[in-house]
């Protein structure tokens, strides 16, 4: 990985003065005989002249800018003086040759243009125009050097269109970290077999078009990372990955193997065969191919409607309304919303099953990938969410289980470099190539189960970012619960969402019955004696659950069972905790869908069932209302 030492492509002297004229311009007509003015590659430099000419200052500023980073790997220390560059534009003699064509023709023409321009941008844009004329005899790498500075305001023309994995490549590369571009750096060499099957393979496959690209690209990003030999090395080995992927077609799959060695550790070789050719969302795609209005108008009646209602899956409207009120609730409210998750954590002694890690690091995959498809933004959730459970878990994980569970997620952030700490913010700034790698190398996932969820985090995020960890977890827990409310049971739905009960009220005083708001009132006034009494354990015969279970099938008891659990969950830890809270709430919950469903009841059927919970709440005390059958 020597240095590269860079001089411009010709360094002619001159002898003689040439015509004080006004110079033609590039279009001018060629000597007779002479069908290319500029050489093999007359369009191109034709080109570049002409918008040399155009460029504006700003425009300038950036080729500058560009040349100075470009220099730091490429080592241009020794190129050619400016006042050589004006000698030769200017045709000055000066004692050893002549300018020969085509480039005395460039000098010519570019002279003018250049007169005005800064010493830097005259030597710049001799420069580049000298490697386009001369561009097939010199190596892809060595024009590239020369070219950089141009190449993102005037872009080289290619005679072939890349193939998409080297335009990901190329891609890819603005993204590297400065670790990944040292891993670039390393030595390397490839043994006899791989060299010779690599050139064989380029030779067949016309991979210079891919090489020149992949070359500017890597002179344009590297000097941000690495420098000097180092940043040089680096460059040539992704110069090296640009002739291989190009090549693919030539190759085995255990020459590609060993040829793509030397990047792995910098771009996983999965990571681009695998990902989408564009970020860009696919319905940009079929308008090029609008359908009959007829039909149009017929989808928008049919389809349009229901996607807005189920933007948050079956339980949209609740969800909407918890979304909207998060932002409007005051501190003092955040206070009891607190208060009540230590309450519920004092008789469910379940653990945090998403940690702060897990929901931050949702919450900023769901941020950055906004720009994404829909599936796409499904597919990271996916990854991240499960990366992240990795990662809080990982302690509890031997180092098999945690790679597996972490996943594609390593294909964009290494697992020796991801932490709980800075796990969040490393995925806030990840770019969009890497969300776009991360969707393409994940695993698809559930739609109807994550689409709901990811609407419903990108709809509260931005709120949640400056809330505290306790605050984010205990929202995002009541947020996921009331999406799934229709797959958890009564309990489980009100240990998420408990906290928020009375803050974010989802339960319609109009779907319970007045004998069960009865229930519900006693539930709130248990003492630690009713608690303890309802704690005891207890067991049904057969036949009476077999009666509770046929009672239940049609009638609507759900909303009676989730009131009981969230009030028993609120009320029960101030009086006992442990299992035998947890055994007292579960009776509670169970009492409130025996209740809803006394009608459906005989008088026998209901005693039995209400047994375990006669001595705490008797019967009778709900008075009238337990009219049966």
């Amino acid at each position: 990985m020597g240095r590269h030492w860079r001089r411009s492509v010709y360094s002619f002297r001159v002898l003689s003065q040439a015509a004080a004229t006004q110079p033609p311009g590039p279009s001018a007509t060629a000597p007779a005989g002479a069908g290319e003015r500029y050489g093999p590659n007359t369009a191109e430099v034709t080109a570049f002249i002409e918008s040399v000419g155009r460029l504006s200052p700003s425009k300038w500023k950036k080729v500058i800018a560009a040349r100075e980073a470009a220099t730091r790997v490429t080592r241009d220390g020794s190129g050619q003086p400016a006042e050589i560059v004006r000698a030769l534009l200017g045709g000055a003699p000066n004692g050893a040759g002549t300018l020969p064509e085509p480039m005395s023709n460039v000098a010519t023409d570019m002279a003018a243009i250049l007169a005005k321009r800064s010493d830097a941008e005259a030597v710049a844009a001799w420069q580049a125009a000298s490697a386009l004329v001369r561009r097939r005899q010199l190596s892809a790498l060595t024009f590239a050097a020369h070219y950089a500075p141009f190449a993102s305001v005037i872009p080289p023309a290619q005679a072939v269109e890349l193939p998409p994995i080297v335009d990901r490549f190329a891609n890819a590369l603005k993204w590297l970290s400065a670790r990944q571009w040292e891993s670039l750096a390393r030595p390397w060499s490839l043994d006899r077999d791989s060299s010779a099957s690599l050139l064989q393979a380029a030779l067949k496959s016309r991979a210079r078009e891919s090489e020149e690209a992949v070359a500017i690209a890597a002179i344009a990003v590297a000097p941000r990372h690495v420098s000097g030999d180092a940043g040089w090395a680096a460059v040539k080995t992704a110069v090296h990955g640009g002739r291989v992927l190009s090549s693919m077609g030539e190759l085995t799959p255990e020459q590609l193997q060993a040829l793509w060695a030397p990047l792995e550790e910098a771009v996983a070789l999965r990571s681009l065969t695998d990902a989408p050719v564009s970020d860009k969302p696919s319905r940009a795609r079929t308008k090029k191919s609008p359908r009959p209005a007829e039909e149009i108008k017929v989808e928008k009646k049919r389809i349009a409607r229901p996607r807005a209602a189920a933007a948050y899956g079956p339980n949209s409207s609740e969800v909407a309304a918890f979304v909207k009120a998060i932002p409007e609730l005051s501190a003092i409210q955040w206070l009891r919303v607190l208060d009540r998750r230590q309450l519920v954590a004092s008789v469910t002694r379940e653990g945090e099953d998403e940690s702060a890690v897990v929901v931050r690091s949702i919450l900023a995959a769901v941020k950055a990938s906004a720009g994404l498809e829909l599936e796409a933004r499904n597919s990271v959730f996916s990854a991240v969410e499960r990366a992240a459970f990795a990662l809080a878990a990982r302690a509890r994980l031997s180092d098999d289980e945690f790679k597996q569970h972490y996943g594609s997620m390593a294909d964009v952030v290494p697992a020796r470099e991801a932490d709980t700490a800075s796990f969040a913010s490393r995925l806030a700034a990840l770019n969009p190539e890497e969300w776009i790698r991360l969707a393409g190398v994940g695993a698809p996932a559930d739609v109807a189960a994550v689409t709901p969820l990811v609407n419903a985090a990108d709809a509260l995020a931005a709120h949640l970012d400056p809330r505290t960890d306790a605050e984010v977890v205990v929202a995002w827990h009541a947020l996921t619960a009331l999406v799934r409310r229709h797959r958890l049971s009564a309990i489980k739905f009100a240990v998420s969402y408990a906290p928020f009960a009375s803050a974010v009220v989802v339960t319609k005083a109009s779907s319970i019955a007045p004998v069960v708001q009865r229930y519900l009132t006693a539930v709130g006034r248990l003492s630690a004696h009713q608690c303890s009494v309802l704690a005891e354990p207890w067991l049904l015969a057969d036949d009476v659950s077999n009666a509770l279970a046929r009672a239940t099938a049609g009638a609507a008891t759900r909303a009676a069972e989730e009131a009981a659990a969230l009030v028993a969950l609120v009320t029960v830890p101030m009086r006992v905790t442990g299992d035998a809270g947890w055994a007292a709430c579960k009776t509670a919950t169970f009492g409130g869908r025996v209740i809803a469903a006394r009608s459906n009841l005989s008088d026998e059927e209901l005693l039995a069932l209400w047994k375990p919970l006669e001595r705490a709440i008797p019967l009778a005390s709900l008075a009238a209302s337990t009219k049966s059958r």
